[in-house]
């Protein structure tokens, strides 16, 4: 099969920094195998295929995000009812400038070694602002300024899915419950609102929990609590018996404990040295 190499004038006008479009897949020959001389991110939305690159077949379903380097050589195939994607090409001098600025010494998303590029299954919640933030940039000049704003803002939600992973894959359904665990709502349900919102026994939750991230549920609740608090304790002004309660405690005292246990003094003491002007 011969391999075309796709360039990203033919994509864009004369005055537009990159290519953003949504495309939805119905068969391997709706795209030929092909590389590039631009740099690209796609993301799937919906339905499910398999992404042909790099003589391997890796499988695609919503919530995948991929970075495709120059030289890879991908296609793409679709399952019945097609594959929906988002996809965006930049130039290589934006990928050049990212390296310089952000990513220098990275050996991870663009600057990957190996064979297979970049590849992240996100939460669909995440997937879901990345298309929205997409659509907004589509309604303005497709400028430098317009690129730099999607990359970063893709770049953060990478950035704090590592985070919270701290170096372990964990699946999609907890990185998508940590994430919105973070109301009082939520911390009042304690544990069992956190099974809830993995939509898993809790049993499974609180083992999967303490082989990817070596802590147990509870002790996980606690930590979502506790920063909630901090928050809440540095930026507003709020009576600290609220904040007690909206992390879900019904006693002042077992709050100040837990707090003072992560934190090494006093919810008081914490607002007073966070709120300190310097």
């Amino acid at each position: 099969m011969g391999v075309k190499k796709f360039l990203l004038k033919n994509f864009i006008r004369g005055d537009e920094a990159f290519h953003l479009a949504r495309v939805t897949i119905h068969s391997r020959h709706d795209l030929s195998l092909h590389k590039h001389n631009f740099a690209e991110i796609f993301w799937v939305e919906s339905g499910s295929g398999h992404h042909l690159i790099n003589g391997r077949k890796i499988t695609l379903e919503p919530g995948h995000l991929v970075m495709i380097r120059p030289d890879d050589q991908h296609t793409f195939t679709s399952a019945r009812g097609g594959l929906t994607l988002m996809n965006l090409a930049f130039p290589l001098e934006t990928l050049h400038h990212l390296r310089d600025r952000y990513f220098a010494g990275v050996d991870s998303f663009f600057w990957t070694p190996d064979v297979i590029p970049y590849q992240t299954l996100l939460a669909v919640s995440s997937i879901r602002r990345i298309s929205q933030r997409a659509e907004e940039v589509l309604q303005n000049r497709k400028s430098c300024f317009y690129l730099d704003h999607l990359l970063l803002f893709i770049f953060r939600l990478l950035f704090d899915n590592d985070n919270l992973s701290a170096d372990q894959k964990i699946p999609a359904w907890l990185n998508h419950a940590i994430r919105s665990y973070s109301t009082p709502a939520m911390f009042k349900q304690g544990v069992r609102g956190f099974a809830d919102l993995a939509e898993r026994n809790i049993d499974h939750v609180n083992r999967t929990v303490q082989r990817t991230l070596h802590k147990t549920l509870t002790d996980l609740v606690t930590e979502l609590r506790m920063n909630f608090a901090s928050k809440q304790l540095s930026i507003t002004n709020t009576p600290i018996k609220t904040i007690c309660n909206d992390c879900g405690f019904t006693n002042l005292g077992h709050f100040y404990k837990t707090f003072k246990e992560v934190y090494q003094q006093t919810p008081s003491a914490y607002r007073r040295s966070s709120q300190t002007i310097v």
